[in-house]
């Protein structure tokens, strides 16, 4: 399914509104692409991406200003990518082969803007979720037109109908909707990937078959992914992989638990050689506490590169009893501006890393080890998984048994909530013990020659 010219730069064709103008420099990055050894991301003149951000599936926001005003805020916080759905009470085709134009005019001018703030989205075509019956925003949803019960211009009563292609007139009906916004929105730049379907439950052939119908239409061969609900290895169906994890699965409400669960699957997507970024997560808010919910976005900010991740969990803040949903507080916005402030400190196009779990440990038991790299750098993720979950100040040794880093290197400690350099030490060999400086429930390392 997998095509070897993500190999390759390719340029594109660019669309530039008039009303929205794009600096030159934006415009000569290209567009956006699989790395050459297929971790990570770059663009068309081998400048490197990582993303870094969250879902905004519905802009419920309708005016232009607002929505200028929240890309300029995100940005300003380092946010370089967002994920819209074009879907779940917002999608542009209804009745089906009917596309409301302002719905479409919208997403025209999120992607412009999005050129202009160089933010990047991953654009969800398909929300599986419409095929269940026990949501509001389900089968039965009023906007779900492809259901014969809700407009008379849908393709069928059956919802299995829509998972494979058997069935002609919701297959054909389906090709013609990716026809149509592939046809629309390929030649933004600030299009990262085409997200074929979220929470997908679609046959095996579906997803072959649209991706190669997806990779037929679009002259600029934007990447192609998916998104499984959670708890699914991708095994390497499209371009690249994307992993979940939630408080239904792997089930519990515990943020260091969830992180282990987000940490592992990422490691096993890893397997099949393509960049695994990290998709939907959350919390059941509304069960946790403030510092839980704290836990969980610091864990999954800073823990998910450590194991080889490009990018962040796109973690849901909500429900909260604040109402916040979907975006974020101020102070989480200022932990990801850390967060991109560390980012872009590495050239991730050029970091071949390996996972390396296997070869970190530490001394308290409690303390979870997590690392991945190359000759050139190793990141590290301690996280401090108290039984107790009292997080007061701990002191362990990190045993390092790596092979592939190039010596002598220094190790910087990260806190993670400031973003700040709180320990240097120098590593004169492998193996090594080192001191951690104390920290409560997560640290991060970054080591370079």
């Amino acid at each position: 399914m997998k095509h070897a010219f993500f190999n390759f730069f390719i340029i594109g064709i660019f669309f530039i509104s008039t009303a929205c103008p794009v600096s030159q420099k934006e415009i000569e990055k290209g567009f956006l692409r699989v790395d050459e050894n297929g971790r990570y991301f770059m663009f068309d003149d081998g400048t490197s991406y990582i993303p870094i951000g969250f879902n905004k599936f519905i802009f419920y926001e309708d005016d232009e200003p607002t929505i200028d005003s929240l890309l300029n805020l995100w940005s300003s916080h380092g946010i370089n990518y967002i994920r819209v759905w074009l879907g779940g009470g917002s999608d542009p085709e209804f009745p089906v082969g009917t596309f409301d134009e302002v719905r479409m005019r919208k997403i025209d001018y999120i992607l412009n803007k999005c050129e202009e703030y160089g933010v990047y989205v991953s654009l969800c075509l398909w929300n599986d979720n419409t095929l269940r019956f026990d949501v509001g925003y389900g089968w039965n949803n009023a906007r779900m037109g492809y259901n014969k019960a809700i407009d008379s211009l849908g393709t069928t009563y059956d919802p299995e109908d829509l998972r494979g292609v058997d069935h002609k007139p919701s297959w054909n009906a389906v090709l013609n909707r990716y026809t149509v916004f592939v046809n629309r929105w390929q030649h933004h730049k600030s299009l990262m990937m085409w997200d074929l379907v979220n929470d997908t439950k679609k046959t095996d052939e579906w997803k072959e078959l649209m991706y190669d119908h997806v990779r037929s239409l679009d002259s600029n061969n934007h990447i192609i992914g998916f998104q499984y609900n959670t708890g699914i290895d991708p095994k390497g169906e499209m371009d690249c992989g994307s992993v979940r994890v939630y408080e239904y699965n792997p089930g519990g409400n515990d943020p260091e638990f969830m992180a282990k669960a987000l940490f592992s699957r990422v490691v096993e997507a890893l397997q099949h050689g393509d960049p695994v970024y990290c998709g939907e997560g959350r919390m059941h808010n509304g069960e946790a506490s403030e510092y839980e919910i704290e836990r969980f976005f610091l864990h999954t900010l800073w823990g998910c590169i450590a194991v080889g991740s490009a990018g962040n969990l796109h973690a849901w803040i909500c429900p909260t009893k604040e109402g916040r949903w979907p975006d974020h507080t101020l102070q989480e916005l200022k932990w990801f501006k850390n967060f991109s402030d560390f980012c872009s400190t590495i050239n991730w196009a050029k970091f071949n890393s390996i996972n390396l779990n296997g070869k970190v440990s530490c001394s308290d038991d409690q303390v979870e080890a997590y690392a991945c790299g190359d000759k050139e750098q190793l990141l590290v993720y301690l996280l401090n998984d108290d039984p107790e979950d009292r997080f007061d100040p701990i002191s362990t040794t990190l045993n390092l048994n790596v092979d592939v880093l190039n010596l002598p290197c220094e190790l910087n400690w990260i806190d993670i909530r400031t973003g700040k350099v709180i320990s240097v030490q120098t590593i004169d060999s492998f193996a090594a013990e080192v001191e951690v400086p104390e920290f409560t429930d997560g640290i991060f390392g970054h080591l370079r020659p």
